[in-house]
């Protein structure tokens, strides 16, 4: 949960557009899910899944307010 809501907040900051935050996130959901935390675990993919959407379409300035990285001119 925590690695996908540190990509919301990466994402809205504009200092990364990494997606692998939301990657491991959805994946430690999945092994969670599994192990037997079924609540957490499908929070946890949905969480992931939802960051990597946000934080992809945030570096491609599909979300408005947030620049994408790399593209501003100084």
């Amino acid at each position: 949960l925590l690695l996908g809501a540190g990509g919301f907040i990466v994402a809205i900051l504009g200092a990364s557009a990494n997606l692998s935050a939301g990657a491991v996130g959805m994946a430690l959901g999945v092994l969670g899910y599994f192990l037997g935390a079924r609540r957490l675990g499908a929070a946890s993919v949905v969480l992931g899944v939802g960051a990597v959407f946000f934080m992809a379409a945030a570096s491609t300035g599909l979300i408005p307010g947030v620049a994408p990285l790399g593209h501003g001119y100084d």
